[in-house]
């Protein structure tokens, strides 16, 4: 019989962890949540201090009895879910529908035997304050989703839900959108030149106008072809000199750890995951992978944490490893970088469990496709820490006025004097300073690497060519996956562990889509969120969302009674509830004019949202009912043509039609829908049309909900 119960949340780490304690430790999963609000109904008393109903979950059911008699066979019993917030609200469910009086609380950062051993060397009891946030944050949720769903539901069609967090998370989508579409592009132009000295034609470099008749050259201060080729003639006109020559010495630091918001901005912009893939490959890197042999091996530490901090011994292993893989010199301080809003620091930032766990081993020792995710996640984990642990890199830049008549023109360049974490990052290619969108590419300055020819003040330089360029301002960019979780997260909305499942929810209710990686608001999107900033404005606004989330921290502390948080909140909500109910008017979805044509009529095409999804009718509707379905790219597709073949209905002796579905082609009976016989494709049928030359289709790609065969071919 076993000694000792530790209950983790999945069955990985129970495989992790029983690689390195020993039979005295039995070690069972509750594989996440086991109670929560039912699926039906408020679940939350509001007139008796918002008592919350839980029930153990129906799939969970089996989890429990299991893991009952498990505890009823143990001395003594641990709850070693995740180190957060949300881990500590499942411990103490754990203890409520196990009926365990003496159970107690261990958490780790990484799933290696010190950090496991050390955490039973100091259990503690459930935290209830870290409980209490929980419950506040989830009867919040429940609050403000239920009761604005059941708003959306009766007054926008095909609305299915509105939340607090997610709702605010479409507004800053469709707020970008409009401004997109209001902004007004300014024309303005730019000068480059190409220049050499007099005695030495060969060394060219270029040079960009800086100032025109001492004005720093902006935005607007070229603004037409004319302004422009005036000043090319005056430089054409001019005697170049090198007016002045500066050398700077300046450092480029490198970036500080991941954390969870930074790592999933960096797997998108660099791997090209989205949020949701991030997590799963963290998931199991943290859990622990078979590396070099059947033992599980946990690879990283927490990855749901807004901390940079670096443990020590963590600090002193990549220290030593930098010493011995470079240099002392090599060795930094340890780039810590600014806290985001709210930074809990309660947790280590994202790194390695141990720095020698080098890359290039792990893609040996873990081939093949089945965890190509995690390979190339834990490259990037890796190579971003031990970075951040080494020195930053030496520059020299040296910077060129050059004298132009009235104008002045200006060429820089930039040596790495010491290249220091960039030994490991790579130096990186000179790019314009349209950086990437979370601010993270080594490339953010144009000069680096780039080299000027030795100059002297006062030496005559000749002008080769100069170009004008046309450029328009742009609007802002529509968000990508990456720049708003960085909006979120700089805003003060979520934490880390919603930011995933924030951007999966607004997509799956058809409120946003992503067309070329980038966001743009529905029609439906467009209406359920003016709907809402009309009635609920508090509710919807930022800055109250991200108060709540600092509340939410100070009931974690102990600052703040949750009943009292959501007292506060409640009363004038449901007010707002109730006004809406009985003074908001139904709300159109607006149908958008598209530049495709009608298969059937020829007439322009609208932008519709319906049952199933966004799609495109014909604008003579009823008249004419032609429609296209949209795909997963946003492009139109033409209905599969529907073609008579040689069978007939066993029922009423019509012809038989090829059709298509999701489910994939099948024959139809002309006539339904009165008859709705339905003859799957055997290999006889499919064999015979072939013979006939008649092509069968793919099946449609699939979508939300299913409907019959014949619904989807009818549509």
């Amino acid at each position: 019989m076993a000694k000792s119960l530790i209950i983790v949340e999945s069955a990985a780490k129970t495989r992790t962890i029983g690689g390195f304690l020993g039979p005295d430790f039995r070690i069972e999963a509750s594989l996440g949540h086991v109670r929560d609000l039912p699926d039906k109904g408020l679940g939350v008393d509001t007139e008796h201090g918002f008592k919350p109903t839980y029930r153990v979950m129906r799939d969970k059911q089996a989890t429990v009895k299991k893991l009952r008699q498990a505890a009823e066979d143990a001395d003594r019993i641990y709850l070693a879910t995740d180190p957060d917030r949300e881990g500590e609200a499942i411990a103490w469910h754990l203890q409520e529908a196990l009926g365990l009086s003496d159970a107690l609380r261990i958490e780790f950062n990484e799933i290696t035997r010190t950090a496991v051993e050390s955490a039973l060397e100091h259990p503690r009891r459930v935290d209830m304050d870290r409980v209490n946030a929980q419950q506040a944050r989830r009867v919040l949720d429940r609050l403000v989703g239920y009761k604005l769903s059941e708003l959306l539901w009766r007054k926008v069609r095909n609305a299915r839900s509105a939340g607090r967090v997610q709702s605010v998370a479409v507004r800053l989508i469709v707020e970008r959108e409009r401004e997109i579409r209001d902004f007004v592009p300014q024309e303005y132009w730019r000068i480059t030149a190409l220049v050499c000295p007099a005695d030495r034609p060969g060394d060219v470099f270029e040079a960009r106008l800086e100032r025109v008749n001492g004005e720093k050259v902006d935005v607007g201060t070229i603004a037409d072809e004319a302004a422009a080729n005036q000043v090319v003639a005056e430089l054409r006109a001019a005697r170049l000199e090198v007016a002045e020559l500066r050398t700077r010495a300046g450092t480029r630091q490198p970036f500080p750890p991941f954390i969870t918001s930074t790592l999933q901005r960096d797997a998108s912009t660099r791997l090209g995951f989205r949020p949701q893939r991030t997590m799963a490959a963290a998931q199991r890197l943290y859990e622990g992978l078979p590396l070099g042999g059947d033992t599980p091996v946990g690879m990283i530490t927490y990855m749901r944490t807004d901390s940079t901090r670096v443990a020590n011994e963590a600090r002193e292993e990549c220290q030593e490893y930098i010493k011995h893989t470079w240099s002392a010199q090599h060795m930094g301080a340890g780039r810590r970088g600014a806290a985001p809003k709210r930074a809990q620091d309660a947790h280590e930032c994202i790194r390695p469990t141990h720095v020698l766990h080098h890359p290039d081993e792990v893609d040996r020792q873990l081939p093949g496709r089945d965890h190509a995710d995690e390979r190339r996640l834990y490259r990037l984990i890796w190579t971003r820490f031990v970075a951040s642990q080494m020195a930053p890199a030496k520059l020299e830049t040296t910077t060129a006025d050059i004298a132009a008549g009235p104008h002045l023109l200006r060429a820089s360049s930039t040596k790495v004097v010491f290249p220091g974490y960039m030994d490991l990052t790579g130096i990186p290619r000179p790019e314009p300073k349209a950086a990437s969108e979370n601010g993270e590419e080594d490339g953010e300055d144009e000069d680096l690497g780039r080299a000027l020819p030795p100059l002297r003040e006062g030496e005559p330089l000749l002008l080769r060519d100069t170009t004008p360029t046309q450029r328009f301002t742009q609007p802002p960019p529509r968000y990508t996956e990456a720049s708003l979780v960085k909006t979120l997260e700089e805003r003060g909305i979520g934490r880390p562990s919603t930011y995933a499942p924030i951007l999966t929810t607004i997509t799956e209710r058809r409120y946003v889509r992503l067309e070329s990686r980038r966001f743009q608001p529905t029609p439906l999107g467009e209406a359920v969120t003016e709907a809402l900033v009309q009635q609920f404005p508090k509710v919807l606004d930022v800055d109250f969302t991200a108060t709540l989330e600092n509340e939410l921290d100070d009931v974690e502390r102990g600052d703040v009674d949750w009943v009292a948080l959501l007292t506060g909140f409640y009363e004038p909500f449901e007010q707002a509830v109730a006004e809406a109910m009985q003074g908001m008017d139904r709300v159109r979805v607006a149908a958008v004019p598209t530049d495709h044509e009608c298969p059937k009529c020829g007439a322009p095409m609208l932008q519709r949202e319906g049952r199933w999804g966004t799609f495109l009718g014909c604008s003579k509707y009823p008249e004419c009912d032609g429609i296209m379905r949209l795909g997963r790219d946003g492009k139109p597709s033409l209905p599969t043509p529907r073609i008579e073949t040689e069978y007939k209905c066993e029922n009423c002796g019509k012809p038989l039609i090829l059709r298509n579905s999701r489910r994939g082609p099948f024959l139809g009976c002309a006539g339904y829908p009165k008859c709705r016989t339905i003859v799957k494709l055997d290999d006889t049928i499919r064999g015979r049309l072939d013979e006939l030359g008649i092509a069968i289709p793919a099946p449609l790609p699939p979508r939300g909900k299913a409907a019959s065969d014949e619904e989807e071919a009818a549509e």
